[in-house]
């Protein structure tokens, strides 16, 4: 009898798992537009350093190109996200997502300013970076929520950032700008699209 209860309390505790990473899956794809948002907001930085400099994807030529178009792009998540998470409840699975991407987001926003002021930072290094540690947020929070998709996301971003390390800067701009498209471009819509045909009356998605 004590095995039976034993046995029925683990597949509800695995039951109540899976229920909370589906959960966690279809929250997150209701940020697809964070994805979107700043794949955009990259192109836009790289764009106006691009055409004020002609040279750099990162700002020799004009320093306020990506100091400004970042904290531009902070504070619509934040406005957005404030609107569109009102009334939603959170979920243990949620908070640890948010936690990772919190994290990396403070980390590039102290790491890559105090780089830059001490004239350490290239277009090697800086792709390099952010590279690595957008792979980390997405390959963590893909392994979380068993997202072959944002996993496949991590791994072009390593790859991207292993080979920013080499080749000459005409070909790092374009691994990265290709990186871009691929993992905030694609991804964000796609996301969106899923959660589009999900809300449908219904819709049933599978990832």
């Amino acid at each position: 009898m004590q095995e039976e209860t034993s046995a029925r309390d683990l597949n509800e505790r695995l039951a109540l798992i899976e229920a909370m990473i589906a959960e966690g899956h279809k929250r997150t794809e209701s940020w697809g537009w964070v994805f979107l948002l700043w794949g955009v907001a990259y192109y836009v930085a790289i764009g106006w350093t691009t055409w004020g400099a002609g040279i750099s994807i990162w700002g020799k030529g004009n320093s306020l190109a990506w100091p400004v178009t970042m904290f531009v792009a902070f504070v619509a998540t934040w406005i957005i996200g404030i609107r569109k998470g009102k009334g939603q409840p959170s979920t243990s699975i949620g908070r640890a997502i948010v936690a990772i991407w919190m994290s990396i987001g403070v980390s590039m926003l102290l790491l890559f300013p105090a780089l830059a002021m001490r004239g350490r930072l290239d277009e090697h290094v800086f792709v390099a970076i952010i590279a690595a540690l957008l792979g980390a947020a997405n390959g963590a929070s893909g392994i979380i929520l068993r997202w072959k998709a944002m996993v496949a996301c991590a791994i072009i971003w390593w790859a991207t950032g292993a080979a920013a390390c080499f080749g000459s800067i005409t070909w790092v701009g374009a691994i990265f700008l290709a990186a871009i498209f691929l993992c905030q471009i694609v991804f964000g819509t796609y996301a969106m699209v899923m959660e589009s045909r999900r809300n449908r009356p219904g819709g049933v998605v599978h990832a």
